[in-house]
């Protein structure tokens, strides 16, 4: 079967299998090396292009950031790939001129997937220093990276951008054809946790249906009572939503410790969910929001709470035959406020160590409170106990401290390389602290000078 894609100033017809990579159809097929192999789990950035799609509707593409690792031939059919080799005219563009000019080129193996990045920066209106975010330059030279950043403008049209034989590609892209649900082909998504998972398998597929190009799964709608998000939906869209924003604002900050750029780009809200990872980063806002997950099968249509959704590691009460349609968030009660913690190694472009996401409408006494926490059991975890120990009280030394005391309870962590089990558990309440008292430091300094007699 022939994938046909518009690679820089070109159109290019490949029969390599629909699961193999981006990255190595640009590297093997057609000599494109600038784009480099890394650590080939997205992480790195060393491989980042852009990609470029139409719909039927829009006048010009749209370009994305990906992780050329992470994007298989099936995600591109149709699509614009543009990389760094497609990026040079007859004299250097912006990005390229500040990165030499300020010193951000050391050993240049990072450099292509930063040029790339900081040209998607200028296109979306995007700060440079969060688009390359998921960039690591190996040689550590970021002083030089994040000057060159400051001085480049923040967006410039894609005529500028792109040299002339590209942008006649990307004038001319076709609109992408929308795909209807066909279970016989296998579904797939953003596929950012699936390919370095089963990377064999993935290579293996013949031509399965995008869900990426299902209309029905990308749509972001007040549903009456609350917001539906197609379980299509990108965590990007997530963050972009005037919608979201509107009900849950401290969401889409909280969404820039979500991978990379990149990874948001592609990555899923229910891909997120049905990977059912521990770590999960969209996971515990949604369970603290009481979100419902939309399921869809061949005995029709059904609706659960996300805390019933996760059985157990990687497992999900998905049946045979069935997917995720949707997720629905209640719209807050008047009053309400969202509190987001997450912590990791890195505080961009990493795994969580252990997250939190409470939902507390009151303090003197709490009306309603919803916990929810990453990272401390085999899945993402509602915490009903510690909530219900605050429900109804007022929020104060010893109403926290035995909320610290059932949540070391109710939670299971263990000893991985992110930390031990006892870190993971006093972390997890130094949050809860953080997140009932609010800003109140004598209060939570009064909790945590008070722990030691906790059991």
């Amino acid at each position: 079967m022939v994938t046909v894609l518009y690679v820089n100033d070109r159109e290019v017809r490949t029969r390599a299998p629909a699961g193999t990579t981006v990255l190595d159809v640009l590297r093997e097929e057609l000599d494109l090396t600038a784009t480099k192999p890394g650590c080939r789990t997205g992480d790195c950035g060393a491989c980042t292009v852009l990609v470029g799609s139409r719909a039927a509707d829009d006048q010009q593409p749209v370009y994305e950031l990906h992780n050329s690792c992470l994007t298989t031939l099936a995600m591109v059919q149709g699509c614009h790939v543009v990389t760094a080799e497609g990026l040079v005219g007859e004299s250097l563009g912006p990005v390229q001129t500040a990165l030499l000019d300020d010193g951000g080129v050391q050993c240049g193996y990072c450099t292509p997937g930063v040029v790339v990045a900081l040209t998607w920066a200028m296109l979306s209106g995007t700060d440079p220093q969060r688009a390359v975010a998921g960039n690591l330059c190996r040689c550590t030279g970021y002083g030089g990276i994040r000057r060159a950043c400051d001085r480049l403008p923040r967006r410039i049209p894609l005529e500028t951008l792109l040299p002339q034989p590209v942008l006649a590609v990307a004038v001319a892209l076709p609109a992408l054809e929308p795909q209807s649900l066909d279970a016989g082909r296998g579904w797939v998504a953003g596929a950012t946790d699936e390919i370095p998972e089963h990377r064999h398998v993935i290579a293996a597929h013949r031509r399965p249906t995008l869900l990426a190009r299902v209309p029905q799964l990308r749509r972001i709608e007040d549903y009456g009572g609350g917001i539906e998000l197609g379980s299509a939906v990108t965590i990007a869209e997530v963050q972009r939503s005037e919608l979201i924003a509107s009900r849950w604002p401290r969401l889409a900050d909280h969404l820039e410790l979500f991978g990379s750029p990149a990874v948001r780009a592609a990555g899923t809200v229910g891909g997120n969910l049905v990977h059912a990872s521990p770590t999960a980063d969209l996971a515990p806002p949604l369970l603290a929001m009481a979100a419902r997950v939309v399921i869809v099968g061949v005995d029709g249509q059904r609706e659960i709470a996300l805390e019933h959704f996760f059985r157990d590691y990687h497992h999900v009460a998905l049946r045979r035959g069935e997917m995720v349609l949707a997720v629905r968030i209640p719209d807050p009660v008047p009053g309400a406020r969202l509190h987001l913690e997450k912590v990791a190694k890195r505080r961009l472009d990493d795994i969580a160590t252990v997250s939190l996401a409470v939902v507390l409408q009151g303090s003197d006494p709490v009306a309603e409170i919803r916990i929810a926490a990453g990272g401390v059991a085999a899945f993402p975890l509602l915490l009903p106990a510690t909530a219900d120990t605050l429900r109804g009280r007022r929020i104060d030394v010893a109403a926290i401290r035995e909320a610290m005391a059932v949540l070391a309870e109710e939670i299971s962590p263990i000893d991985d390389v992110r930390g031990s089990k006892i870190y993971k558990r006093t972390l997890l309440g130094h949050l809860l602290v953080a997140a009932l008292a609010d800003g109140d430091a004598d209060l939570a300094a009064e909790v945590i000078a008070s722990a030691g007699s906790l059991p």
